[in-house]
């Protein structure tokens, strides 16, 4: 049964998840410019080594990159149940 309470209930929590996303992206983005490196390259790289994990910035790094991964699985979840509601 479809009624505006869920639809709203809905947007709302999409609207959360892309406020934690952009929060989350402009952390990433701040140690990707502190180390001159992208993330995508720096858990390549994490796969290889495991020096990096030794310091706090760097789990952090990670912490953070998978956060960010979770809320966008997510957001996707709740977008698709919005898009499906307005059907």
């Amino acid at each position: 049964m479809h009624t505006d309470e869920y639809e709203i209930s809905l947007s709302r929590e999409l609207h959360v998840c892309e406020k934690k996303i952009e929060r989350i992206s402009k952390t990433l983005a701040g140690i990707e410019t502190k180390y001159g490196m992208k993330t995508e390259a720096f858990v390549v790289e994490v796969g290889r080594e495991n020096t990096f994990v030794q310091k706090e910035d760097y789990q952090r790094w990670i912490t953070e990159f998978e956060a960010l991964k979770k809320w966008e699985a997510l957001r996707d979840q709740y977008a698709a149940l919005l898009r499906l509601m307005k059907i």
